[in-house]
């Protein structure tokens, strides 16, 4: 039982109707167990308030927020919550078991260097946190650390800990929350954020994956801060394609005004490049996961527990929850095939940038289904 007899370290035997097999890790705000529901038959990840965290009301109404966010979201790229309870004065949430690999590490797999690969997990990042939007409930803590990539290719969102309700008031104007490294400037100004502040710190991950660096480099809080609201990120170089390499800056706008609006907006200009540059290897693991799907992916096992449970693809070192460390060393990613006359440079950033996008492609495309045609004859 969950209980103050409990020894420093080690796990508890049970929690409600939960075994404790192992400890998975440590988050934010919660111990990370894997367990087994004796009820249900099945393998689940179980997090516990952490017992140095039980007496802050503020903590206690965030960590139950953390459940109330995502269990009322149904989309395959969003993690499940199963049940949310209290024992002994101790609030839990059972979540499903993950088995595969943090966005990071999968990003040093093989599968993971390949562009087109990683533009499918783009899109799945997208479609499932449009979803959240569209419910109202901004994620506020977008980073590596919290995406994962299962065995079966699907990725999910994690850790709606300092997420909140937007018709909430819990969180005043003026308190910072969420990973300094991928938060937009007007939340590390601490001021009210809405849905455009994750859309932000989507464009600092989408940075993260084709640099193998974060966009703001400085270690100094004073200085990252500083760096997030007035200097620009080193240009992305390298064999990244222009339209997507301008896709992701206009993500890291400064100016929320000038970013993209929406997660959909964001989602049809990576789809759009995405047709430019087709698989090497044929892949249909939650690739294009419409944003407006709402089917729950039940099957899934909230992080990858033994290194014996992954397939070879995902031999990732153990996972320890809640790790702060997102700088994945990189090269540069090869672009998905040869270039073309058929690829188009996009213009940068401005206003009507999508639809001249669009425009752009669509003629591209059409250009070649047409010599396509015409060299068959």
């Amino acid at each position: 039982m969950v209980g103050d007899n409990v020894p420093a370290g080690r796990s508890p035997e049970r929690i409600g109707r939960y075994t404790v097999i192992g400890r998975i890790g440590r988050g934010a705000m919660g111990v990370v167990y894997h367990a087994r529901d004796e009820v249900m038959h099945r393998e689940v990840a179980l997090k516990v308030l952490t017992a140095d965290l039980e007496d802050d009301a503020d903590i206690r109404t965030r960590f139950l927020r953390e459940a109330q966010a995502a269990a009322g979201l149904s989309h395959p790229n969003v993690i499940t919550i199963y049940d949310v309870g209290e024992e002994n004065d101790r609030f839990f949430i059972v979540m499903e078991l993950l088995r595969g690999a943090l966005l990071k590490e999968f990003l040093k797999q093989p599968d993971g260097a390949r562009l087109s690969s990683k533009l499918d997990l783009m899109m799945q990042l997208c479609a499932g946190l449009g979803a959240a939007h569209r419910a109202s409930i901004i994620h506020r803590d977008i980073k590596p650390g919290n995406l994962f990539v299962r065995s079966d290719g699907l990725l999910k969102i994690l850790d709606f800990g300092v997420a909140r309700l937007a018709t909430s008031s819990m969180t005043a104007a003026g308190f910072v929350v969420g990973t300094p490294d991928y938060m937009s400037p007007e939340q590390a100004r601490g001021e009210e954020i809405d849905a455009r502040s994750d859309i932000f710190s989507v464009g600092g991950v989408l940075y993260m994956m084709l640099t193998g660096r974060k966009p703001f480099p400085a270690t100094v809080l004073p200085t990252l801060f500083h760096q997030i609201q007035s200097e620009e990120p080193p240009p992305i170089g390298g064999d990244v394609p222009p339209e997507l390499a301008a896709l992701v800056m206009k993500a890291l706008s400064k100016n929320r005004e000038t970013r993209y609006q929406t997660c959909e907006a964001l989602l049809a200009d990576l789809q759009l490049v995405r047709h430019l540059y087709p698989d090497e290897v044929a892949s249909a693991r939650g690739a294009h996961v419409s944003p407006d799907r709402a089917a729950v992916d039940g099957a899934g096992a909230i992080v990858a527990t033994t290194k014996g449970s992954m397939p070879p693809a995902f031999s990732a070192p153990a996972i320890e929850a809640g790790s702060t460390e997102d700088t994945v060393d990189l090269e540069p990613p090869a672009a998905a095939g040869d270039a073309t006359d058929d690829t188009v440079t996009l213009e940068a950033p401005a206003s009507g940038w999508g639809a001249r996008v669009k425009a752009s492609i669509h003629s591209a495309i059409a250009g070649a289904v047409a010599r396509a045609a015409r060299s068959k004859r």
